[in-house]
């Protein structure tokens, strides 16, 4: 009996312990994903606020809103913080597994008593004549969203398949209303509104232009 009861309780021990390594995964994995977000807000705020209403996230010019990452090919938006090194088939050279893919969203936010309303795209004004009429008196500012996803393997309910691939992940597999929604999909998500500190700077008197 006594040994039975030992059986048991260590049986019990190693199943606890194997929950906690996997909380502690996922702790580690969900840091790591805001970290990369943070850093992926940050740089979308060092951008003036001109060259995010003139430029997508592919360089292609006057794009309409709202805009993703759409045209960025989804290996160019791999991320891992952590680093985790492993060696190439031939045992030599190091790469690092990317195990996070970012997607990024800027929406317009606009006067709605403006007269006449906003273009989509809005007019800026041409780089040669930054003084000239444009939208861009009518542009509050814009909203930013960060979204990291990738796939969370310490669930051992919703296991994800072995042909699970970060490279392929879509916004929709954390929409649990969504036909592709997908259980073993975590994510991180940021938003934050920047305001449009072009027009704030030349009514404060600065005569900033874009």
């Amino acid at each position: 009996m006594a040994l039975v009861v030992f059986v048991i309780s260590v049986v019990g021990l190693v199943a606890m312990e194997g929950r906690s390594i996997e909380a502690q995964k996922l702790a580690v994995e969900i840091r790591q994903a805001e970290r990369i977000a943070q850093e992926e807000m940050a740089n979308l705020h060092s951008r003036g606020f001109v060259d995010l209403l003139r430029y997508d996230f592919a360089g292609q010019t006057n794009p309409s809103f709202p805009y993703d990452d759409s045209n960025v090919p989804p290996a160019d938006r791999l991320r891992d913080l952590s680093r985790s090194f492993v060696p190439d088939g031939a045992g030599q050279a190091l790469r690092v597994r990317d195990n996070f893919l970012v997607f990024r969203t800027v929406r317009l936010q606009v006067d709605p008593n403006a007269v006449p309303n906003v273009s989509n795209p809005p007019i800026l004004p041409p780089l040669d004549d930054p003084n000239a009429t444009s939208d861009l008196p009518n542009i509050l500012g814009v909203e930013l969203e960060v979204l990291v996803l990738w796939i969370d393997r310490t669930n051992p309910t919703f296991p994800p398949p072995a042909s699970a691939q970060v490279v392929n992940l879509e916004p929709d597999n954390i929409d649990p209303l969504s036909a592709n929604f997908q259980p073993w999909v975590n994510h991180v998500r940021l938003r934050t509104t920047r305001i449009n500190d072009v027009v704030v700077g030349v009514a404060a008197g600065g005569g900033t232009g874009p």
